[in-house]
């Protein structure tokens, strides 16, 4: 007969037992920025969306599998030329979308 300590047991303990350990601010800040990048991928799902051209399944697509804010960022400026420029939505679009990334990113200067 084996004797297995828990250590001993492969995934022991489980990933998130280690959330439930951890101190209540660090949690905090890890969900803060979860709920950042959720509202990020959002905002260029709702654009994407409205992209056009031969990219725009592409993009979609991209977005959708995104799952990094970085991952989101490079994609802004083929996200934004996609969208057609008869649509009044454009510029409520590109609004959402650098205000959605100074969150993800609060110390970035500049537009996206």
């Amino acid at each position: 007969m084996i004797e297995l300590t828990l250590r001993e047991i492969p995934n022991f303990p489980p990933p998130w037992s280690y959330v439930c350990a951890q101190r209540p601010e660090d949690r905090r800040g890890r969900l803060a920025a979860r709920q950042a990048f959720v509202s990020l991928k959002l905002c260029f799902t709702r654009a994407a969306a409205e992209a056009r051209g031969s990219a725009s399944e592409e993009l979609r697509r991209l977005v959708r599998q995104a799952c990094e804010p970085i991952e989101l960022w490079l994609l802004r400026a083929p996200l934004l030329a996609a969208l057609p420029d008869d649509i009044d939505q454009v510029e409520q679009h590109r609004l959402a979308i650098e205000q959605a990334l100074r969150q993800v990113y609060p110390g970035r200067q500049g537009q996206a």
